[in-house]
């Protein structure tokens, strides 16, 4: 596992880069997915703040737990950003507690490359003690092909752990903790398909929801008129071939 010496000195680096296009792409990812000012965030692998800074700036009701390896990145982001919603904390994930459980969402943004792989179980079973049924779990980690490709040709570009972590094994470990793929999208920040983002939630039995259920008059209305008019626009079959 990477070192909390590696990312103290890392924080130059990362104060240049600041909310750069990963974080805000992340970040709008988040929007998308419904978070708002009453959300209960778990942040893992805050760095120095730049992701909790936009978190601050659209939470008010909620809360935020943000929390990584390196004490010095903590203590940077305590510097510069104040709200009584955040709380910071440097720790291993491995091996803090929450300081108050019941999270919206848990994110774990590009973290998972610089855990070593065996211990990827211990730390999926521990995000999923922390969930509840209405939890989301937030995963973004660079495209195992990416790594590799560093590893060959830049290898002084990668971090002090910087590894393949394949699709395949994660989906399975994720699975055996107790967790479900509800999205899967590998997408583009600064080379084509260098990430994969994925949005999962606890395992549960099906429960079968109709979606007119939740559509009020309008709405259904619209699906009708929207019905009728796929029927006219694309006829097929035939009328009178059945």
């Amino acid at each position: 596992m990477s070192s909390p010496g590696f990312y103290d000195k890392f924080i130059r680096q990362q104060a240049l880069s600041g909310i750069n296009d990963r974080i805000y792409g992340l970040f709008l990812k988040m929007r998308e997915r419904g978070l708002n000012s009453s959300s209960r965030v778990f942040e893992i692998g805050c760095g120095i703040g730049t992701l909790t800074w936009l978190l601050k700036e659209t939470i008010r009701g909620g809360r935020v737990e943000a929390t990584d390896l390196s004490p010095a990145s903590i203590a940077f982001a305590q510097q510069y950003i104040h709200h009584p919603s955040i709380r910071f904390y440097a720790g291993n994930i491995l091996e803090i507690e929450p300081l108050q459980p019941g999270f919206d969402y848990i994110t774990v943004f590009d973290v998972l490359e610089h855990i070593p792989l065996e211990q990827h179980p211990a730390l999926f079973s521990r995000l999923a003690k922390w969930m509840s049924d209405e939890t989301v779990l937030l995963l973004n980690l660079p495209h195992p092909d990416y790594i590799r490709y560093d590893q060959q040709y830049q290898p002084e570009t990668l971090q002090e752990l910087d590894q393949p972590v394949d699709t395949a094994l994660l989906i399975s470990r994720l699975s055996e903790a107790g967790l479900e793929l509800i999205s899967f999208e590998t997408w583009s920040v600064w080379v084509e398909n260098d990430y994969q983002f994925l949005c999962l939630r606890k395992k549960r039995p099906f429960a079968e929801k109709l979606l007119a259920d939740k559509k009020n008059f309008w709405q259904k209305a619209r699906t009708r008129i929207s019905r009728e008019w796929r029927k006219i626009r694309f006829p097929y079959p035939p009328k009178g071939s059945y």
